[in-house]
């Protein structure tokens, strides 16, 4: 479970990171699960294959039903979290490249498959270490409250169709990420590191120009009630959380 420190911290900045969060016989476990998976040699890139999301697959067991996870989440979400199965998503390395820090974050809930609702958190962690400048999960930190604020003003919009603003083209998701009070950061971490965060916390992944490729595996919940409670933009921020 948190402590009262990283629930502070969480609350204020819509992220926690939680350093050797799983352990390496697990990680190693997983790493041997995905290479035989995309039938490639860890340690030869002519093996290597480029897609971005590995289809038909994810680790097991899943990074969101740990148990250690499974604690966090009923901590946070009062027994009313649902989901954790997550996926498996991979920068390839592209070492020739320029690296430059992406400009705006997203927020999650509005795919192609449109908007369900009731979206709460997600989590990454990292198979192998990522370095700066290695397709590290890029954040905004504190953008949840704006975004909040936003959607207070405009509750209509919680839909997804605030893309369908005038200056939707020119803004894009700059839309909420500018409006973040701190500049983006980087999450560089080791092995087994997760980082938590908030559904509104803006967020997006980055170029890797480094010589590994960045594993990465992402779980998100919804609240199991998001039928009922989807449309609801509460004043009090924390209203549909257990802590």
């Amino acid at each position: 479970m948190l402590d009262a420190d990283q629930i502070t911290h969480f609350k204020q900045h819509g992220y926690v990171i939680l350093r050797g969060f799983i352990d390496n016989d697990l990680l190693q476990n997983w790493r041997d699960q995905f290479w035989g998976h995309v039938s490639a040699q860890a340690d030869d890139p002519a093996t290597w294959p480029d897609d971005y999301v590995v289809k038909e697959f994810s680790v097991d067991p899943a990074f969101g039903h740990l148990p250690q996870m499974q604690s966090i989440i009923e901590q946070l979400g009062g027994g009313m979290f649902s989901g954790g199965g997550g996926s498996m998503l991979v920068q390839w390395p592209k070492p020739d490249a320029d690296w430059q820090a992406p400009t705006q974050g997203h927020i999650d809930g509005y795919g192609p498959g449109g908007w369900s609702g009731g979206f709460m958190l997600g989590a990454t962690t990292y198979l192998e270490q990522v370095e700066a400048g290695g397709g590290g999960f890029f954040y905004w930190p504190d953008s949840h409250l704006p975004v909040q604020e936003y959607f207070r003003r405009h509750p209509q919009q919680i839909d997804g169709s605030f893309t369908k603003r005038d200056d939707w083209e020119e803004k894009k998701w700059a839309l909420f990420s500018d409006d973040a009070t701190c500049p983006p950061q980087e999450f560089i971490g080791a092995a087994g590191d997760v980082i938590l965060w908030h559904y509104f916390m803006c967020h997006t992944g980055s170029p890797n120009v480094n010589q590994r490729p960045r594993l990465a595996v992402f779980s998100r919940w919804h609240r199991s009630d998001r039928e009922q409670m989807k449309w609801d933009i509460p004043e009090d921020f924390w209203k549909y959380w257990g802590m």
